[in-house]
């Protein structure tokens, strides 16, 4: 095993990486397939710490934070046109960061060089205690360098006599709002009297359209723009989110979700309302993506079963030691942030992502491998983390995957995957988002799914079949708790679903289900949510005093005699020749509602068409019904109770007896029928086995 050293902002790709003198630069670039083996470890340079930035008030579902004391000084909010010059059209667009305008200036082929626009400020700004402005920038073209734009301050009203510069990255993507943070060209305080604002090209630009918003003044380590904000003062770890900021107006800080969010859109704080000391954290910039699909950082090379190769966030170069996080920001929301295709035991540690597409991506094969500790996967274009036809990969804990325009988590034709934690899902702004997504994606597990909240759409959506979550909580999202439409059979532990409509989005005869085993953190509270009906544990009312019958509640009238509502109760071990007598004893509030005790037909040899009896006894009486079939070969066959007519009416079921002749009957309760995944829940005696 050998140990590497990364540092994105201090680091050089033609380094060794055998030191932090020598650090590699990039995860594509430095740690190369040449460079590293199964087993190595690649300790990456931490962000720099939380520092105070005094109280501030919190409101839950608001992207409004109030600071205590302004940290900034807002010079230009571009609510209203700017002057242009000759060949340059300057407008108020409404496609804004901030208040209800951004600044439009629109400069034809034309123009060449020299002054585009300017702003008259309504009164002079003395700016000499900050060293930086930062502002929000959109362009429609690529801006091919550094000495093509600069925004200048001036001391005259007219944008003419320039008092400080500050130049304009290259930008290679177009269409997207990015953050800038820029400190005065050759350093030192801004000036003293300020009364005016411009944009000058010292470069033929072309034809090319700016947007601007928000500029404000700040500190060479204040707060700004690219700033990242949270009640966490923990250096490493904490539940509480850190959020992407979408505007700052003196005390008024509104929380962003993708940096394309507008000033009217997102869905900020997810929380307790509260004044609380509060924290900013600046991120390490990666280089700009020029498009969605652009890869940012790529693993190079897998490791080996038992020898994984592990990129470990977190590390300080002055000590050695982990003591911190690694916050990746890509800043404009474009590409993905970390990105393996066909790769194998990889470990990730204390990484996290922002304002990428996609935060982390898992492409194409990847499988067995781990995140240890993942903070936050926040206010990403599309998804924090996104898993594609990727199997087998294990997320130990995840404390917040927030405001990702469409999914915090999302599985695509992803199996066997693992969350051990994920305290936060929380305010997506797309009108499909969710918390966690699962899309043709099978047999995957969630432990501990707390705070999956506030989603425009739902906490979890299943569009896959037998996934589990052990411990689920959920309030506040737009439509459901769970959306589980298309036929799928999921399964849920200890839920505490808050929403009115706990399950939703189910397709008419889909016949789809969520099993919820101790529903509402209730012992032996069970519900089968369905389409056209619901099924669920009852102890109110019993056939005998212990343990619970079954509630059959029809709600559709297509819940017919062709499509009802129906519950595997038994599973039947039959030998040859031998009679199979099953009973059972039922009860209905209306005789509108029919029920059955079923054996449907050619499950088993003999056995050619259902074996049924019907319930003919008055309302709210209980009534013991009986099936008896012989086959003619051993094997198994599952026993079913139906239920259907009307939409309001309820039936029970109750105490099954089974036998077989040669064999003595059993006595089975209605504990033993509630299945999850594979094993029956609250298993009593007997020869019956699980519904499904």
């Amino acid at each position: 095993m050998a140990i590497f050293y990364l540092d994105y902002e201090n680091g050089n790709d033609s380094n060794n990486g055998l030191s932090w003198a020598t650090a590699w630069k990039t995860i594509t670039n430095g740690a190369t397939a040449a460079r590293i083996a199964p087993g190595d470890v690649i300790r990456i340079a931490k962000s720099p710490p939380p520092t105070s930035i005094g109280n501030a008030t919190w409101t839950n579902l608001s992207k409004t934070v109030t600071l205590a004391t302004a940290q900034t000084q807002t010079i230009e909010l571009c609510e209203t046109a700017w002057t242009a010059s000759a060949n340059v059209t300057a407008t108020a667009s409404t496609t804004r960061k901030e208040g209800s305008y951004s600044a439009s200036l629109a400069i034809a082929d034309a123009f060449t060089t020299g002054k585009v626009a300017y702003k008259t400020l309504p009164a002079a700004l003395d700016l000499s205690g900050y060293q930086k402005i930062s502002f929000w920038i959109q362009n429609n073209a690529a801006i091919a360098s550094a000495t093509v734009f600069k925004v200048v301050l001036c001391s005259d009203t007219t944008g003419n006599t320039i008092v400080d510069t500050f130049y304009i990255p290259a930008i290679p993507s177009t269409g997207r709002w990015l953050p800038l943070t820029i400190a005065r060209n050759g350093g030192g305080n801004l000036g003293s009297s300020i009364w005016s604002i411009a944009v000058y090209a010292d470069s033929d630009p072309g034809a090319i359209t700016l947007l601007l918003d928000d500029f404000i003044a700040c500190t060479t380590d204040g707060l700004n723009l690219q700033s990242l904000i949270s009640k966490n003062s923990a250096e490493q770890g904490g539940t509480e989110g850190w959020y992407g900021i979408q505007s700052i107006n003196g005390t008024t800080i509104l929380l962003d979700n993708s940096t394309n969010t507008s000033a009217s859109g997102g869905r900020g704080y997810s929380g307790t309302t509260e004044t609380v000391a509060t924290y900013k954290r600046e991120t390490i910039k990666t280089a700009l993506a020029s498009s969605a699909t652009t890869t940012v950082q790529e693993v190079q090379k897998s490791g080996t079963l038992g020898n994984n190769i592990e990129f470990q966030g977190g590390w300080n170069p002055a000590t050695n030691e982990q003591d911190g996080e690694t916050f990746f920001d890509g800043l404009n929301g474009n590409g993905y942030g970390l990105y393996l295709t066909i790769k194998s035991y990889i470990t990730f540690n204390y990484l996290n992502v922002y304002r990428y597409n996609y935060g982390i991506y898992y492409y194409n094969g990847c499988t067995n491998n781990t995140i240890i500790t993942l903070s936050n996967a926040n206010n990403n274009t599309s998804y924090g983390i996104y898993y594609y036809n990727s199997h087998n990969n294990t997320i130990i804990t995840l404390s917040n995957a927030n405001n990702n325009t469409i999914h915090g988590v999302y599985h695509y034709n992803s199996h066997n995957n693992t969350i051990i934690t994920l305290s936060n899902a929380n305010n997506q702004n797309d009108s499909t988002a969710t918390g966690v997504y699962y899309d043709i994606s099978y047999n995957n597990t969630i432990i501990t799914l707390s705070n999956a909240n506030n989603n425009t759409v739902s906490g979890v959506y299943f569009l896959g079949t037998n996934n589990t979550i052990r411990f689920l909580s959920t309030s506040g999202n737009g439509s459901n708790g769970i959306r589980n439409p298309r036929g799928e059979r999921n399964y849920l532990y200890n839920a505490l679903i808050g929403e009115a409509a706990e399950v939703g989005g189910v397709v008419d005869f889909a016949n789809s289900r969520i099993f919820s085993q101790n529903h509402d953190r209730t012992a032996n509270n069970h519900v089968i949510f369905t389409d056209g009906g619901q099924i669920q544990s009852d102890t109110s009312v019993r056939h005998t005093d212990s343990g619970i019958a079954w509630r059959f509640n029809v709600t559709s009238n297509n819940r017919a005699s062709n499509y009802p509502l129906d519950l595997k109760i038994a599973r039947v071990a039959c030998t040859a020749n031998n009679q199979v007598t099953v009973k059972a004893w039922f009860r209905r509030n209306n005789t509108g509602l029919t029920m059955k005790l079923v054996c449907r037909g050619k499950q088993i040899a003999g056995v050619d068409n259902d074996v049924i009896a019907s319930m003919t006894a008055d309302a709210n009486t209980w009534e013991e019904l009986q099936i008896q079939f012989t086959p003619t070969e051993a094997g198994v066959v599952e026993i079913e109770v139906w239920a259907y007519g009307g939409t309001t009416y309820s039936g029970w079921v109750d105490d099954m007896t089974i036998s077989v002749d040669g064999g003595n009957p059993v006595l089975t309760n209605m504990n033993y029928v509630f299945q999850a995944q594979p094993a029956v829940m609250n298993s009593g005696s007997g020869g019956g086995g699980g519904g499904t």
